[in-house]
């Protein structure tokens, strides 16, 4: 059949499956917001910062202080030379008396006293009173004026036992105008019995009070070592029959200046003008043993330096003498460059 005259044929259709898909219709992307930028904070002007004071200076370090000790020419006891004229030996006198008493200086601050507990412990106690006078009055004036005798009739036997300790008891009858008689030693764990009866020997040398009559004290005393030795009574100070040459005493004592310039510098922090003379005084025994070192004749201003000297001392080794045992004395003077050590006498 042929084609109409006049129409358009139709256009062909795809198969379905060919149709193609439509793609969705982009989205329009906004424009980008414009960025204002925020103006930057007013910032308040910082005060400026205080000026930090200066540093203080330190003030120029002390130089060292220039120490001297000069040890004079050392002699046995009782055998000191003296001076041939008599305006020399006025003169020696009176140096001697000078550097024996020395000085402290000007003082920085407060000397402190010597370490430890050098004099012996002593307890004195009234136990009993039969009578009117006051027990409580008797132990006190006791303990003020009594401990001194102790000590003193301790150095009896401490020099001979360093170690001796103990208690002693004893008697006495009081009248009512204060007089001690009647005195007995009642007991004592005392090793040495002159020490014991020494105590109660000396009670009559205290003052005590009256009564309106007579009373029987009863009264304990004890003793024991203090931390330094104590020396021997003076009634037993003897030079000995030994013999040393003075060049080996002097070389014994100059083995100890280093310690004794240790015990004196430690005073400069409270007295830098500090100055003086110590005697020392040695006893050696005849098998040459060390048993003695005290300041004799001297008044060291400083006691805690004196302590510290003796006893480095105590330490020094000697030669062995001939002929016995031998007391001897060396003499130091102590000084520095900052010390004033001139006499007011001496023009």
């Amino acid at each position: 059949m042929g084609a109409l005259a006049g129409c358009t044929p139709p256009a062909p259709q795809a198969p379905a499956h060919e149709v193609p898909a439509m793609a969705p219709a982009p989205r329009p992307v906004p424009a980008p917001a414009a960025v204002v930028a925020a103006p930057p904070p007013v910032l308040e002007p910082s005060p400026p910062a205080p000026e930090s004071p200066p540093a203080p200076e330190s003030p120029p370090p002390e130089p060292e202080v220039e120490v001297t000790l000069l040890v004079e020419d050392p002699y046995k006891m009782g055998e000191r030379p003296d001076q041939k004229t008599f305006a020399a030996q006025r003169e020696d006198i009176l140096d001697r008396r000078h550097w024996n008493s020395g000085g402290l200086g000007e003082l920085r601050g407060d000397a402190p006293e010597p370490e430890g507990h050098p004099d012996p412990r002593v307890t004195v106690t009234v136990t009993r009173v039969e009578g009117p006078h006051s027990q409580k009055d008797l132990q006190r004036i006791l303990r003020k004026y009594h401990w001194i005798n102790v000590v003193r009739c301790y150095r009896l036997g401490a020099y001979k036992d360093p170690l001796l300790r103990g208690w002693t008891k004893g008697r006495f009858d009081l009248s009512a105008a204060g007089k001690v008689k009647g005195k007995k030693l009642l007991d004592t764990e005392l090793k040495d019995p002159d020490v014991a009866q020494c105590l109660v020997d000396r009670l009559d040398a205290v003052p005590l009070p009256g009564a309106a009559r007579g009373s029987r004290v009863f009264v304990e005393m004890k003793v024991s070592p203090g931390d330094d030795p104590m020396p021997p009574p003076d009634d037993l100070l003897l030079p000995g029959d030994g013999k040393l040459p003075a060049e080996a005493m002097r070389a014994g004592v100059e083995g100890g200046l280093a310690a004794f310039e240790a015990c004196y510098r430690s005073a400069f922090d409270y007295a830098p003008g500090l100055w003086g003379r110590i005697i020392l005084r040695f006893h050696v025994t005849e098998h040459g043993k060390l048993d003695e070192a005290f300041q004799a004749g001297s008044r060291f201003p400083d006691p805690r330096v004196r302590q510290c000297v003796e006893r480095a001392a105590r330490k020094l080794r000697f030669d062995k003498p001939e002929g016995g045992d031998i007391r001897f004395m060396v003499p130091i003077r102590f000084f520095t460059d900052r010390a004033n050590t001139a006499r007011p006498d001496s023009g």
